[in-house]
């Protein structure tokens, strides 16, 4: 299972930032000026793209929290038919700039994972995790991936292992389009073209039968 803690600059990069670093000795030593600002940079920008800053978890258990960084694009009543059910899903589309960590929506188990390859209704390979709370609550986080993304995707949960609320589970390198299928009855807390942060930003608060949605501590819906 994944770790709750995680360095500043994500473990993905620390080889091809060190193979970097080990160019811009070279350079220092071997070549000119510009060689030595033109690796520097290189090396500057490549840390950028693989920083991993930590999350502000919200405390609220009932806050679904966004799986990546990104901008909502969509919002629409569903057909979920990886569960078979009807679903609020929301469409994340994440820049080459954004953090490239993926983090879990809810607290719970995973219980499914599938890849799809590309047919007439995908052009993109899919891959998707289903993680159930300890209430029942599902919510379901599908992943569009290219050629290159799809090399170099990690997800590092298997089926059955349990998640932390935010936790991180993997890494999507230069980012890509995310569904994340919420469970119809959810109150919606963000609107298509709000960007949002992964793991801190809250997408839903789940409403369970008594009505009950923690917006903030201590505090529910229509509080």
């Amino acid at each position: 299972m994944p770790s709750n803690t995680y360095p500043i600059i994500a473990r993905e990069g620390w080889l091809p930032a060190g193979l970097l670093i080990l160019l811009l000795v070279i350079a220092v030593y071997l070549h000119g000026i510009t060689v030595t600002l033109i690796t520097a940079a290189l090396l500057l920008v490549f840390l950028f793209l693989v920083r991993d800053p930590i999350q502000d978890v919200p405390s609220s258990p009932l806050a679904i929290v966004s799986p990546v960084h990104g901008r909502i694009v969509a919002d629409n009543e569903v057909e979920d038919d990886w569960i078979k059910r009807p679903a609020r899903q929301l469409i994340l589309q994440m820049s080459p700039f954004d953090i490239y960590s993926l983090r879990s929506p809810i607290e719970g188990k995973v219980v499914n994972q599938w890849t799809r390859k590309p047919d007439g209704q995908h052009s993109n390979r899919l891959f998707a995790f289903r993680v159930r709370g300890d209430e029942g609550d599902e919510v379901v986080v599908v992943i569009h991936l290219n050629m290159l993304t799809a090399a170099l995707f990690r997800f590092y949960v298997h089926s059955g292992e349990r998640l932390g609320h935010g936790q991180r589970c993997g890494f999507l390198y230069l980012g890509g389009r995310i569904e994340v299928l919420l469970p119809l009855n959810c109150r919606l807390r963000v609107r298509p073209g709000e960007r949002i942060a992964s793991g801190s930003g809250v997408l839903a608060n789940l409403v369970h039968k008594n009505g009950a949605s923690v917006i903030q501590d201590g505090q529910t819906a229509g509080s």
